[in-house]
C-alpha cells in the first residue's frame, strides 16, 4: 500500500471513529432529553390530576357549606375549603401557563377559600349568613362543579392519550407542541366557562373592590401636565431642584405619576409626582452613608420637621428600622388623638448627616381623609375586659386599623407584656371583638410588628 493510501486510510479511520462517537453522543443526548421530557410530562400530569381532585373536593365542600347551620360546622368546612383551594392553586401554578391566560380560573381558586373563611368568621362573631351570601355560595358551588367536570374530562383524555403535556425544552412554548395542542385548547375552554363569573365584594384580601380602589387624596383633583409636575418636583427639592430631567411615567394604576431625576455628587435623586393633584408620591436619594452620628430619637425629630416643612401636620411616629446607617421611620396621621394607621408615610433618614433622603406617601395618598372617630360604644374599662387577663396592660389609646380587605376599624389599642414579650391588642371600640394581636419585635436595629 502506497504512503498516500495509508494516509487516506488513517484519515478515513479517524473520520469514521468521529462519526461513530458523534452518533453515540447524539443517541445519549437524545435519550437524556427523552428522559427529561418524560419526567417533566409526568410532573405536569401529576399536578393536573391532583388539581382535578382538589377542585372536586371543593365542589363537595361547598355543597356542605350551604347546609351548615352552626358557626363551628361552617368554620370546619371553610377550613377544608381554604386548604383545598391553597393546594389547588399550588398544583395550578405547576402547570405550563406561559401561552395561556387563565386569570379567571386562578382568581376563582384564590377567592373561594377566602370567601368561605370570611363567612365563618362572621358567624363566629354572632352574625347570620344573609340570603345574598347563600346565593353567592351557590354560585361558587356551580362554578366549582363546572370546573371539576371540565378538568375531569381533560383528565380522561390524558389517560387515553388523546392529549398530553409535552415539551422539547425547559422553556415551554406553544410551538413546542405537536400532538399536545389539544390540551391548550381544552384549558382555554375551561377559562371560557368562567364567563359571567360574579364580582365578589366581601371583607377579604381577594375581594374585587381592592383592585378597583381609588386614592382618596386624588379624587376630583386636577390633572397636571408633565411640565407642571416637574415644577412641583423642583419646588419640593428647593435649592437642589435644578437640573431635574423626566425619567418615566406610570399609567393604569391607582396612582399615576411622573418621575424626574438627576445625578448629584455621585448619587441619584428621584422625585415622583402624582398626575392628579401634584402630590409627592415618593422621593429617594441614593447615597452611601458611612457612619452614624444621630440616634433614633434625633432622627425621628429630623423626620418630623421634614414632614411639617412639607405640609404634613399631626403625624405620629410608630415603628422604625435601621440598616446601613439609614433609619426608616413610619409615621401615621393622628386625628383628634386617634392614630390612623392607613394614612402611612415612610421616611428614610441619613444617620450620618441627619438629612431626610427618602419619603414614600402611597398609603397616605390612598387613604387620607377625615373620619368619624365618635362611634365608640365601649369605654376603656369595657374594652379592657375583652383583653386576655394574661396581658399586663401598660398603655391604651384609640386607633383606626386597616383589615386585609382594606376596611377600617376603630379600635382601642392596648399595649402590654406577657412572658417577657411586648404585644399590641386591638379591640373593636363598637362591638368589643378582638380584631388583631401583634407581637412587637424589638432589637437594637428597630421596632417592628408581626
Amino acid at each position: 500500500m502506497s504512503k498516500t493510501n495509508k494516509v487516506h486510510a488513517v484519515i478515513y479511520t479517524i473520520l469514521g471513529l468521529l462519526l461513530i462517537f458523534s452518533v453515540i453522543m447524539w443517541m445519549r443526548s437524545y435519550r437524556r432529553n427523552r428522559e427529561l421530557s418524560t419526567a417533566v410530562n409526568n410532573n405536569y400530569d401529576r399536578a393536573f390530576f391532583e388539581l382535578t381532585d382538589y377542585v372536586n373536593d371543593i365542589d363537595a365542600s361547598l355543597s356542605k357549606a350551604q347546609l351548615a347551620a352552626s358557626p363551628a360546622q361552617l368554620a370546619s368546612i371553610s377550613n377544608e375549603i381554604f386548604m383545598q383551594a391553597a393546594e389547588a392553586k399550588s398544583c395550578f401554578g405547576q402547570l405550563p401557563q406561559q401561552e395561556l391566560n387563565l386569570e379567571h380560573t386562578s382568581r376563582f381558586l384564590s377567592q373561594v377559600g377566602d370567601y368561605t373563611y370570611v363567612l365563618s368568621q362572621s358567624m363566629i362573631n354572632g352574625n347570620e349568613i344573609s340570603e345574598e351570601e347563600y346565593r353567592t355560595l351557590g354560585k361558587l358551588n356551580e362554578y366549582a362543579a363546572q370546573l371539576g367536570k371540565s378538568l375531569t374530562d381533560i383528565e380522561q383524555k390524558i389517560y387515553s392519550g388523546e392529549v398530553s403535556f409535552r415539551t422539547a425544552s425547559a422553556s415551554l412554548t406553544k410551538s413546542a407542541f405537536a400532538e399536545g395542542e389539544g390540551i391548550f385548547e381544552s384549558l382555554e375552554n375551561v377559562e371560557k366557562s368562567f364567563d359571567g363569573y360574579p364580582s365578589l365584594i366581601y371583607d377579604g384580601p381577594f375581594s374585587e373592590h381592592i383592585e378597583n380602589m381609588e386614592a382618596y387624596m386624588l379624587k376630583d383633583a386636577p390633572e397636571l401636565t408633565k411640565e407642571q409636575a416637574k415644577k412641583r418636583a423642583e419646588q419640593f427639592l428647593g435649592d437642589r431642584g435644578g437640573g431635574l430631567r423626566f425619567e418615566n411615567e406610570t399609567k393604569n394604576t391607582a396612582i399615576e405619576s411622573y418621575t424626574f431625576g438627576k445625578e448629584e455628587n455621585g448619587h441619584h435623586i428621584a422625585v415622583s409626582i402624582t398626575k392628579r393633584g401634584g402630590y409627592v408620591l415618593y422621593f429617594l436619594e441614593n447615597r452611601d452613608v458611612r457612619s452614624s452620628n444621630y440616634d433614633i430619637t434625633a432622627a425621628t425629630e429630623k423626620a418630623r420637621q421634614f414632614l411639617e416643612l412639607h405640609g404634613f401636620e399631626d403625624m405620629t411616629d410608630s415603628y422604625y428600622e435601621t440598616v446601613d446607617n439609614v433609619a426608616t421611620i413610619n409615621f401615621a396621621y393622628t386625628q383628634n388623638g386617634v392614630k390612623c394607621y392607613s394614612d402611612l408615610i415612610k421616611l428614610r433618614v441619613d444617620l450620618e448627616t441627619g438629612d431626610v433622603i427618602g419619603m414614600e406617601c402611597n398609603g397616605y395618598l390612598m387613604n387620607h381623609r377625615m373620619r368619624d372617630v365618635t362611634s365608640v360604644s365601649l369605654d376603656t374599662e369595657q374594652a379592657k375586659a375583652c383583653v386576655s387577663t394574661h396581658l399586663n396592660v401598660t398603655a391604651v389609646s384609640l386607633a383606626i386599623i386597616p383589615k386585609d380587605s382594606m376596611r377600617e376599624v376603630l379600635c382601642y389599642e392596648f399595649k402590654g407584656s406577657y412572658m417577657d414579650k411586648n404585644f399590641i391588642v386591638y379591640i373593636n371600640a363598637e362591638s368589643g371583638i378582638e380584631e388583631e394581636i401583634l407581637l412587637l419585635i424589638e432589637s437594637p436595629t428597630g421596632v417592628l410588628t408581626i
